[in-house]
């Protein structure tokens, strides 16, 4: 049975022939890999379209907007990042990774608001072009509490009146939804409902071309088990708009300059993810300080999914939002979109005075694709 992870991350930390061996490890035939904005090299695209041509029936790269066009007047906003799309597109790029919904990136940048009339140029090429986006919105429930762990605070990942409030995101969200009914969104971590089924089923039944991840937060597979009934009749209800993912790869947000690669961490995630997919059993979850942290042992109940449901979720599902097999790399797009960055780097060190530029990704492109361009 083919999987095909829906949420792997590229980053400096991993590079092009670390992750596809490690994806050999875990059993994973094929992966969506995301390449977010990042603290130094503004985009991971060029890296990650490099493993993706070393590696072209195996990848799938999907693409983050352009970090610098937030900083653009509201009047040119809309526009620049649907121009951009089509860029990232043309280079080889088979959706778009928003990260512009978590909390942390919408309060280190002025992203506005979803439903702000400034983004209509981009959701209408989005729309239009049937571009497929995973699109991460808030972060669990608990991280807007004063309760959240520890373990969250030192990752900055609560979340106290100077960010976003989630209810205010998601309104924003779900206006664009109301506008924009034929876009095609996978929601990253189940949208963040795994503790509201019945919220986000009267979501998935009102907009029928979105789908959820399944990426953990181990808090859904907690909050899954304590409802397992419901989340069965979910899944039977939504079987080919569930996807499998992981989460794996390289710690690499735009808000720090990732972390070093935890093998424990990354080999755990598709462990669990798997385990309550395929068991129809229990299995006792406990905090192991790599993945899962400050939390009591729990009991995970697994659905058990029948073969033809679990080729769905662990790659159809994906393959086919994604529009079937990976598109080709454009080499030469791919060298005018490393020139762009380069220039965009500069305009970045003009607005924020502590940008510290990295061209690594960049030169190491530049070298891959110039070479099979003039060989």
């Amino acid at each position: 049975m083919k999987i095909t992870d829906a949420h792997v991350h590229y980053s400096p930390q991993t590079g092009p022939e670390f992750l596809t061996k490690f994806l050999d490890e875990t059993g994973t035939d094929a992966a969506v890999m995301q390449a977010v904005s990042h603290s130094r090299c503004i985009s991971l695209i060029p890296g990650a379209l490099v493993m993706k041509h070393m590696n072209p029936r195996r990848f799938y790269v999907y693409g983050s907007p352009d970090l610098t066009g937030y900083y653009l007047n509201k009047e040119d906003f809309g526009e620049h990042m649907a121009w951009y799309t089509g860029f990232m597109m043309d280079c080889g790029c088979d959706g778009i990774k928003m990260l512009e919904g978590k909390p942390q990136m919408r309060k280190a940048h002025p992203v506005p608001d979803f439903d702000d009339i400034c983004w209509e140029p981009f959701w209408n090429y989005a729309e239009e072009h049937s571009i497929p986006i995973l699109w991460h919105v808030n972060d669990p429930e608990t991280n807007w509490s004063p309760d959240a762990s520890p373990w969250v605070k030192k990752q900055g990942w609560w979340y106290d009146d100077s960010f976003i409030n989630n209810e205010v995101q998601y309104s924003q969200v779900l206006n664009v939804l109301s506008r924009h009914k034929n876009l095609k969104i996978v929601f990253a971590h189940f949208f963040f409902m795994s503790a509201q089924l019945d919220r986000l089923d009267e979501i998935m039944d009102k907009y029928p071309e979105i789908m959820v991840d399944m990426t953990p937060g181990i808090e859904m597979y907690e909050n899954f088990s304590g409802n397992i009934g419901q989340i069965k009749a979910f899944f039977g209800k939504y079987i080919n708009r569930i996807a499998y993912g992981t989460d794996i790869g390289g710690r690499c947000i735009l808000t720090n300059e990732g972390d070093p690669f935890n093998r424990k961490e990354n080999l755990r995630r598709p462990e669990i993810v798997r385990t309550f997919l395929k068991s129809d059993g229990e299995t006792v979850v406990e905090a192991d300080g790599n993945f899962i942290h400050d939390r009591e042992p729990f009991v995970m109940k697994g659905l058990g999914l029948d073969p033809i449901a679990l080729e769905a979720v662990l790659g159809k599902n994906i393959e086919r939002f994604s529009g079937g097999a990976p598109g080709a790399v454009n080499c030469e797009k791919v060298l005018e979109l490393c020139a762009y960055l380069r220039m965009k780097m500069i305009d970045m060190s003009d607005l924020k005075p502590d940008f510290r530029p990295d061209v690594s990704q960049i030169d190491m492109a530049e070298r891959y694709f110039s070479d099979i361009i003039y060989e």
